[in-house]
Parts: structure tokens; sequence; C-alpha cells
């Protein structure tokens, strides 16, 4: 699969996350019967935050760039040299922010299968099969595991700074082959991919709460129960 990479605006942006925010909303109030530190209602908080937290950032620089008194202080040859370093930063900030979604969304996702899998005695310390037993387990659609082995592949990518860094691969799902290429960066890795990989994570998580096994279970506490962020020395 090959993606150009196209300009984006900010106000584009801010709408794209938007609406991966009304759909994750949508999936959060339907599962809300459940406690507040159950595992399923812990997921869906947290995803949603972490999606609002990026809509608000997104939002500040589509209202204030480049008005920021930092920049301002900067002395800038000509117009064009201004241009240039406004737009280079204003790619960087937007990039940034679109990968730290896709570190804590990946780890959301990673955190609820593996309470979900040690719940059920099927945890692995590697997450595909993990995923693969629990796939199983809880007999849901199997293309699931098509689709974890392309979240998984464009994780270990991306925490390469975009390269693929192992043998060359091909991974297809719901009709499209995506390449992996050896030495590489991903052609596909944009903003629509990312909400495409987060709307699919959101269809996942359903299934395994809507699975018989999982939904007739009144309570998983999450593995965060009783930790706090106060130390003492």
């Amino acid at each position: 699969m090959e993606l150009k990479h196209k300009l984006t605006s900010t106000p584009e942006l801010f709408e794209i996350y938007k609406s991966v925010y009304i759909k994750i909303s949508t999936s959060s109030h339907s599962i809300n019967r459940y406690h507040y530190n159950d595992c399923r209602t812990h997921f869906y908080n947290r995803l949603l935050t972490d999606v609002e937290t990026t809509m608000l950032l997104v939002e500040l620089l589509a209202t204030h760039y480049p008005n920021i008194p930092s920049i301002e202080k900067f002395e800038f040859k000509s117009n064009e040299e201004m241009a240039y370093f406004l737009n280079l930063k204003l790619s960087a900030a937007t990039t940034t922010i679109r990968e730290s979604l896709f570190q804590k969304v990946f780890l959301r996702f990673e955190g609820f299968v593996r309470t979900i899998a040690k719940y059920q005695s099927l945890e692995n310390h590697k997450l595909l099969i993990t995923i693969e037993k629990l796939i199983k387990h809880l007999d849901i659609n199997t293309k699931f595991l098509e689709f974890s082995k392309l979240l998984l592949y464009t994780r270990n990518t991306i925490h390469f700074e975009g390269f693929q860094t192992n043998s060359s691969i091909n991974i297809e799902y719901n009709g499209i082959e995506y390449q992996f290429i050896k030495d590489k960066p991903l052609a596909f890795y944009n903003i629509e991919f990312l909400s495409f990989l987060i709307t699919e994570i959101d269809c996942f998580i359903l299934a395994i709460i809507n699975s018989d096994c999982i939904n007739k279970v009144n309570f998983i506490e999450h593995i965060s129960t009783g930790i706090t962020h106060n130390f003492i020395d």
C-alpha cells in the first residue's frame, strides 16, 4: 500500500482527532455499566483523556501559532527564512503530538490485553502470542490477529524512527496490503492511518469486552489498583 503524505492544516488535524474522540466516546458510553476501577472502564477513560489532550494541543497550535513569546524573540534575515522556520517547527510539533498519542494508545491497548489475558490465565511474555490465545479463547473475529500484527509491526518500526529494521514483510488487513520494507520508512504512516489504527483498536477492545466470557463478569480489577504516585524518601 502506498499513500502519499500530504500537508494537513492544524484545523484539519483537529477535526480528525475530534472524529476519533466522538467514536471512542460512543464506545465508552456503551460499556458504562462497569465499576469505575474496572479495567474496561479504565481503558476508555484513559484513552479519551489521551485523545482529548491531543485535541487541546492541536487547538492551541491552530489558535496561537506562531504568536508565541519564545518564537517572537527569533530574528530572521527575510520573510522567506521566517516562513521556512515556522513551517518546519509546526510540522515537528504536530508530528511529536501524533507520535505521543500513538505511543500512549498502544500502551493502553497492551495494558488492557494483558490484564484480560492474565484474568483468563492466558498471558505470555510475547504480546502477539497473548493476543492469539485471547482471540481463540474468547472466540472473537480472527481478523483482529492480522490487525494486531499490523499494529505491532507499526509500533516496532516507529520505535526505530519510522524505519523497518527487520526483514521485509507484507501484512494484509481488510483487503489492503501494507508493505514493511527493510531499511525503508513506512510510506503509509500518516494522520489518517493513525486514526484508522485507533478506530480498529476500539473495535477490537469492544469485541473482547462484549465476548460471552468477559461480558458476564461484573468486575475485572485494573492492574494499577492500589498504586499511587506518592513516594517515600
